[in-house]
């Protein structure tokens, strides 16, 4: 396999595009959520007339690419990644009243840093001579949408979101923070949280369950197989998500609960309007992806106003994606 191949096989499978709250592969492996996002009280926002703020850090680590049957990458291949993003969210309850609930909009602006390495088993390959890097702004993400309280116990909210290609891409780049694609996220997240009268005081299930409608990428850049430069239109296939936490509330002001994210790709990613192939194999698999996640989730909430939640979510298995290490840090501030 030559420099050409290999060169290949990292921009169209290995290449980290990554944002919060979206974040993106070349063409080959794709999704435009980071995932593990929402934890505490997803469902539950704040009264109406309330804005909120919210920062969002992410460290996400992985030295591990595994192929279309979940397993590890072909034997001989060294991949390595990360990214730190920051990503500012702005979320604003309105008084405007529609179907008994409160009208919500939302903006997420993310700044992301990102690195990727991929070598052949004998060093011969290196991936822009150690790495190729880049900071840029990423995608950019808004909504609109109605929260629901229902009683003291059960909180919702129903929202649709769209994802701009704002971020900076190149195809020819082997590491773009941008997708290059515009993608409508519909998405409902609930809470349940027992009160003084429930059977478990302060026992908390939360979720935000997403389904992604993902657009076309016009401008595909990268070598296949046989060395041959390809270019056209890539087409990631639709995505069933959700972030999920299980959580105990304790000493008024502290929360523990085990938190993560499953991931399942439900239609075939497409190139030029026929299904996308393998790039390790040449097979016509559709580069399904998946993964599923799992980790501690730690918050406190401030005396005044707002919290802090600390994460740690650990890959348990993936599909034509990597493995890693995802470490969060949340501040919420309503005012």
């Amino acid at each position: 396999m030559g420099k050409k191949t290999f060169l290949s096989l990292a921009v169209v499978a290995l290449c980290l595009i990554i944002s919060v709250p979206a974040f993106a592969l070349q063409p080959g492996t794709s999704t435009l959520y980071p995932g593990g996002n929402e934890d505490f009280m997803a469902g539950a926002l704040p009264p109406a007339g309330t804005q909120v703020f919210i920062n969002y850090f992410l460290d996400y680590q992985s030295n591990q690419l595994n192929g279309n049957n979940g397993g590890k990458a072909p034997a001989g291949l060294s991949f390595k990644e990360q990214a730190v993003a920051n990503a500012f969210r702005y979320v604003d309850v309105t008084k405007i009243k529609v179907l008994g609930g409160d009208l919500v909009w939302h903006i997420i602006v993310p700044v992301i840093y990102a690195h990727a390495a991929f070598t052949a088993g004998n060093g011969a390959v290196d991936l822009i001579n150690g790495g190729s890097s880049e900071t840029s702004l990423g995608n950019i993400e808004a909504g609109l949408g109605i929260a629901w309280h229902c009683g003291p116990t059960f909180h919702h909210i129903f929202a649709i979101d769209i994802v701009a290609p704002t971020g900076h891409y190149n195809a020819t780049d082997s590491v773009n923070i941008g997708s290059n694609y515009w993608a409508i996220d519909p998405l409902w997240a609930f809470t349940y949280i027992g009160d003084k009268h429930s059977p478990l005081p302060g026992f908390e299930v939360s979720s935000k369950i997403m389904y992604w409608i993902n657009q076309t990428n016009n401008n595909t850049y990268f070598y296949n197989q046989a060395g041959n430069v390809v270019s056209g239109k890539y087409a990631n296939g639709q995505q069933f998500s959700f972030d999920y936490l299980v959580a105990q509330h304790f000493m008024k002001d502290w929360a523990f609960g085990i938190n993560g994210h499953y991931l399942k790709q439900t239609t075939n990613d497409k190139f030029n309007g026929s299904t996308a192939i393998d790039p390790f194999t040449g097979a016509p698999t559709g580069n399904m992806v998946g993964y599923f996640s799992l980790g501690p989730a730690l918050t406190y909430e401030f005396p005044n106003h707002g919290c802090i939640t600390l994460k740690w979510q650990h890959d348990l298995s993936a599909q034509n994606m990597p493995m890693g290490d995802h470490f969060w840090v949340k501040f919420i501030y309503p005012f």
